[in-house]
């Protein structure tokens, strides 16, 4: 609950904070990702993550000629799949992320830019399954790029491609003994839109 109050009160700040020549986006982005559970008993058991649609804020102020830092808070909600030798494949609980990353922004040729930046993850609290007490607080490591499009005055539409890097754990998990951690990795296709002040 705190780190989602946190995440309000950064958005909330974003418009007063990124004020002057500040540039601000709004994208939806489907998210991809390898398996978040691993395991081997009797037989394989894995747990995979279907595609996550994901709303992102985002927000830059320039910090040189050329470069930009800013923030983004994404929220994505998706299901996952439970995948056992020699049995059929089953639906297993939904789950919601939200995420909070700082970046830096810089031209690469035309309307290309890139972004690499690190921040915390949170998968939030669910009603069953390994998400029914929410997760710890996650390190995410993240880079990306950017084509901006202008339309008119500072409106533009944005297309973007994301990646980013996490170890996965839950506290269900750990409660019942899996104490160990997975890699995740992420890839994100999105469009959205952007304003940049004068």
């Amino acid at each position: 609950m705190r780190f989602l109050t946190f995440a309000l009160a950064c958005g909330t700040l974003l418009p007063s904070v990124l004020s002057g020549q500040g540039r601000y986006s709004l994208t939806v982005t489907g998210v991809a990702g390898t398996h978040l559970v691993t395991d081997q008993i009797f037989q394989s058991i894995k747990i995979t993550q279907l595609v996550a649609p994901t709303l992102t804020l985002g927000g830059s102020l320039p910090v040189s000629p050329h470069q930009r830092m800013g923030i983004e808070i994404a929220l994505g909600s998706t299901k996952t799949r439970v995948l056992e030798t020699g049995y059929p494949t089953t639906e297993g609980p939904a789950f919601r992320t939200l995420s909070v990353t700082l970046g830096f922004e810089g031209p690469i040729l035309s309307r290309f830019t890139y972004r690499a930046g690190a921040g915390l993850l949170k998968y939030m609290p669910d009603h069953q399954g390994i998400f029914l007490q929410g997760g710890p607080l996650l390190l995410v490591l993240t880079g990306g790029l950017d084509y901006h499009y202008p339309l008119h005055g500072g409106l533009g539409l944005l297309a973007r491609a994301r990646y980013d890097y996490q170890r996965f754990t839950t506290d269900q998990l750990q409660a019942i003994g899996f104490s160990r951690t997975q890699d995740v990795h992420r890839v994100g296709i999105g469009l959205g839109i952007e304003y940049q002040r004068p």
